[in-house]
Parts: structure tokens; sequence; C-alpha cells
């Protein structure tokens, strides 16, 4: 496991890891739908959690300038 510690700000969503990619597109989709942009320079987060029944939750973290 690795720690970081960042001060970036991020948009998120969470979902079943079997649905990363579309996980990742509707986040996009929706950042821009906002008006956000990405920060290309920082690093994209994902955290895994484990859930009930061997299935597996991603939580997304998308680098954003505010």
């Amino acid at each position: 496991m690795d720690y970081i510690e960042t001060t970036q700000d991020y948009v998120t969503t969470r979902g079943q890891i079997n649905n990363i990619g579309t996980l990742h597109n509707i986040l996009l989709k929706w950042a821009d739908e906002q008006g956000y942009k990405r920060d290309l320079e920082s690093h994209i987060i994902e955290t895994f959690h484990p859930m009930e029944n061997g299935v597996e939750e991603v939580e997304i973290y998308l680098p954003i300038y505010i």
C-alpha cells in the first residue's frame, strides 16, 4: 500500500471495479460539463475497496484546476 498526501483538487466517483472504464468516461464527461479543466500534470488516484460477496469497488480521483 502507498500513502500519499496531496493538496490537489479532484473530481471523484465510485462504482464497481468491472465498470472502471465507464466510470472514467462518465466522470470525464461530467467534469467537462461542469466547466472543470483537467490537470494533466498531476496523478490520477484510484482506491480499491473490497465489498461483500467478492465484489470490489473503485474510487477514482481525477485532478482538476479550480
